[in-house]
């Protein structure tokens, strides 16, 4: 997050743009970014095609077949569909979210510290 706000408020930042610019640039990213994980649905139009919508977004999160390693665009729908990565399903919302595969342990905390064990095998029953 860090290295992407300065990839993009540094070269505002060189360029003259003031504050207030950067300031607003913060706000409607943040927006976007809380916004676009929202359950909602609503008639996008021809805008579903430019920028990243909920309904975009929700299939980045999907384990459906369909959405596999698709609609990577954070902020511009239009870059997956130029690169052949956007799902073009008919549903709504996928059907199921998630990692594809068991391999994330049960529970709040060994899910936290999962990321820290050095190893992306199957976690099994009983271990920590």
């Amino acid at each position: 997050l860090i290295f992407t706000r300065v990839c993009v408020l540094a070269p505002l930042y060189i360029l003259g743009f003031s504050e207030g610019v950067m300031n607003a640039y913060i706000i409607v990213v943040g927006f976007q970014a809380v916004f676009n994980h929202a359950n909602v649905h609503l008639p996008w139009g021809p805008l579903k095609y430019v920028v990243v919508t909920p309904d975009f977004h929700h299939w980045h999160h999907a384990s459906d077949d369909e959405a596999i390693d698709k609609n990577y665009a954070a902020h511009y729908a239009f870059l997956d569909y130029v690169f052949g990565t956007a799902v073009k399903s008919t549903k709504k919302f996928p059907e199921k979210y998630g990692v594809v595969g068991d391999y994330m342990p049960d529970g709040f905390v060994r899910q936290q510290l999962f990321p820290f064990r050095g190893s992306t095998r199957p976690v099994e029953p009983g271990e920590s």
